[in-house]
């Protein structure tokens, strides 16, 4: 362990660290889910899928970076998700655009993958046919894990927590606003046509709207985590305009036009 936290692995060359503000997030999920009279053991397998779609994210991320020659210092988890620390920017607006699209898509392409294979073995079982079933979200057909199959109620609350959350994770991740990977391709398709930093400005301000959408949601139905992340998602896109408009205001007093 070092002052950031837990050093679990390595992957494309760079330490994958889980920072202590994991623990937060696993006490949440934990505390929460006895509170809704869930057992412990459907909580830390709910954890585990939360870190693993996680860490695919971020490898995804990773190992894009490392296809453009782009190495990465350090592979965080924290409580909020995720994030690769590279040693240095992209060199293009395209790697930019594909590094940041790689973590969401592999958490689409898990899903797509896992959830289309499993019901092609196993097919969607009919209401009287005893299998264990996990539903992923409430607007998808319930996955038939057959009972021959997976005796374990352990891993079948695994593959219906890991296929939800690699679904959410990754549609919610290419919303168009910063700090989300959407924001970031944003941002680097806008500094095609306009100055990178007002397409960065663009991005915040869209961040934004982002944050305070996923706020009204996570008040409104009681998900206190989502407001806050959502607070969290304010701070940052705040954060991102202000540097902007410095970087602009630096670039406009020489004279110049930044082109990364």
């Amino acid at each position: 362990m070092n002052s950031g936290g837990w050093r679990i692995g390595t992957f494309a060359g760079a330490p994958v660290i889980m920072d202590w503000s994991v623990l937060i997030l696993a006490a949440y999920v934990i505390l929460s889910s006895l509170d809704d009279g869930g057992s412990l053991i459907s909580a830390l397998t709910f954890v585990a899928a939360i870190l693993a779609s996680i860490l695919l994210h971020e490898f995804g991320h990773a190992w894009t970076a490392m296809a453009f020659k782009l190495p990465s210092k350090r592979i965080v988890l924290t409580f909020l998700g995720g994030h690769v620390e590279f040693e240095r920017p992209p060199e293009t607006r395209w790697h930019n655009i594909a590094v940041s699209a790689a973590g969401p898509f592999a958490n689409l392409a898990a899903f797509a993958a896992l959830y289309y294979g499993l019901n092609a073995l196993g097919g969607l079982a009919p209401p009287e046919t005893p299998r264990l079933m996990a539903q992923p979200l409430p607007f998808l057909p319930p996955l038939a894990i057959p009972a021959d199959w997976f005796e374990a109620r352990i891993l079948s609350s695994f593959l219906g927590a890991f296929l939800a959350i690699n679904l959410v994770l990754g549609a919610f991740n290419l919303l168009p606003g910063f700090p989300l990977d959407g924001g970031r391709i944003l941002a680097a398709g806008l500094a095609y046509f306009m100055h990178p930093a007002r397409a960065r400005m663009v991005a915040g301000a869209s961040g934004i709207l982002i944050a305070a959408g996923a706020a009204y949601y996570g008040l409104t139905n009681g998900y206190l985590w989502t407001a806050m992340v959502a607070a969290l998602l304010l701070l940052a896109a705040l954060a991102e305009i202000a540097l902007a408009r410095q970087a602009l205001a630096a670039d406009h007093s020489s004279g110049g036009r930044s082109n990364t």
